[in-house]
């Protein structure tokens, strides 16, 4: 199972740069698992046509709000994910959203833009970054990969 992760694309409308990316980076995934701040539901609407889960970020407009749970946990290929956009400082960000969740294996968060691959407590910590980037990092995406053995692979990909 190939799982393409993004959080933070902050898009108020799909751009062709965006489509380009997910057509080079994702162009295999079974999957798109987005941690919030779409910024519009155009965006929800073309990432729909991928199986998409997602949740709702704080600079979402109304219409996300209504269509996107603020966390949400999914089991994939017997991997218990939970999904949550966070809040707060980027240097509390991981205890915040850490707190969120428990007994599961990987939590995918946004929020700060900055990338993150951390294991906590025997929990997986992914941010994928952000698509657009920050004053402090270039653009990324992530990339989860969950073999038949159970096997997680995670990556980050500059865009």
């Amino acid at each position: 199972m190939k799982i393409g992760v993004l959080s933070d694309t902050h898009l108020i409308s799909v751009t062709e740069d965006f489509k380009k990316m997910l057509k080079g980076q994702f162009s295999d995934v079974d999957m798109i698992i987005h941690g919030g701040d779409m910024t519009s539901v155009a965006v929800y609407d073309y990432l729909s046509n991928w199986d998409l889960k997602a949740v709702r970020g704080n600079m979402d407009d109304h219409d996300l709000g209504s269509l996107l749970p603020v966390k949400r946990v999914e089991l994939i290929m017997g991997k218990k994910i939970g999904i949550i956009h966070g809040r707060g400082s980027p240097h509390t960000i991981e205890d915040v959203v850490f707190g969120e969740f428990r007994d599961v294996d990987i939590i995918i968060f946004g929020h700060s833009h900055a990338p993150a691959n951390k294991k906590r407590g025997g929990v997986i910590m992914f941010n994928p970054g952000s698509y657009r980037g920050s004053y402090s990092h270039k653009g990324t995406v992530g990339m989860i990969e969950i073999d038949k053995s159970g096997e997680i692979t995670f990556r980050h990909i500059e865009v």
